[in-house]
């Protein structure tokens, strides 16, 4: 009898070694697993942070010669340039641009307007103020020509303001190329350089992207903005302020001039 109880310890005694050697294996799988989860989300973090510098300079990166997400051009020394412009627009009309270079629209506005406006601004007679922002970078076969065409706007403001439209111009000529998703960074950097932007810092900020941040910023600013909605209640470029009032009149050199009492 004694013997047959000791055999029955002895089986429970294995069977309770047995389960917790089976929870002591459960446990060692749970803390690798953990392990192998907090590695995995490292990973994600990595990741996702390498793609944001990737993309360009964050939210802090601020474009010289930029007032409220715009640069204002005056004319100097007979010709037009944003270095110090803001003190020299302030008793002047002002006419308020939101463009999207990738935006047909824009370059229609751009090619009916933009001589006249550009006349005016040369002869002392108006400051002209340009924001770029970037809402159809879906028109582009992915390859962003609007943010990144955007950010080589701002670039040239900061870097060579007094060829900014001219470079702009250069912008909205690449609208095609971009819309087939053949302009690479070589070509942006050409045209911009071409129009006399051509600087090692302007080159450098377009292909590091430095102000992407800005351009997202903007752009959420802009769309955020009740003031700059049209008649759908939404957002949309081209939108012209005179003034800082939202232009709902012609888009015409006729139509701003009377707006401007030119």
């Amino acid at each position: 009898m004694a013997q047959k109880k000791k055999q029955q310890q002895s089986a429970r005694e294995r069977v309770r070694a047995e389960q917790q050697a089976r929870a002591a294996q459960d446990q060692r799988v749970k803390v690798v697993f953990r392990s192998l989860i907090g590695v995995a989300v490292l990973a994600v973090v990595a990741v996702v942070a390498a793609i944001a510098l990737n993309q360009g300079g964050g939210a802090s990166a601020t474009p010289g010669n930029m007032t409220d997400d715009g640069v204002v051009l005056v004319g100097q020394d007979g010709g037009v340039d944003a270095e110090g412009s803001a003190d020299a627009a302030e008793d002047l009309p002002r006419v308020g641009v939101y463009v999207d270079f990738q935006c047909p629209h824009c370059l229609a506005f751009e090619q009916t307007n933009m001589p006249f406006l550009t006349e005016q601004v040369e002869a002392g007679a108006i400051a002209l103020e340009v924001h770029p922002v970037a809402l159809m970078d879906n028109a582009s076969q992915g390859t962003q020509f609007s943010s990144r065409a955007a950010n080589a706007a701002a670039c040239v403001a900061t870097h060579e303001p007094g060829a900014f439209l001219d470079v702009t111009q250069s912008l909205f000529d690449l609208q095609q190329a971009a819309t087939q998703g053949s302009v690479n960074d070589d070509v942006l950097t050409g045209a911009v350089s071409d129009a006399g932007a051509g600087s090692a810092d302007t080159r450098a900020c377009i292909l590091d992207r430095e102000y992407d941040g800005w351009v997202r910023d903007a752009t959420d600013r802009a769309l955020a903005d009740p003031d700059l909605a049209g008649p759908s209640g939404r957002f949309g470029t081209p939108t012209v302020l005179i003034d800082g009032e939202r232009f709902a009149g012609e888009q015409t050199p006729e139509g701003l001039a009377a707006a401007l009492g030119l």
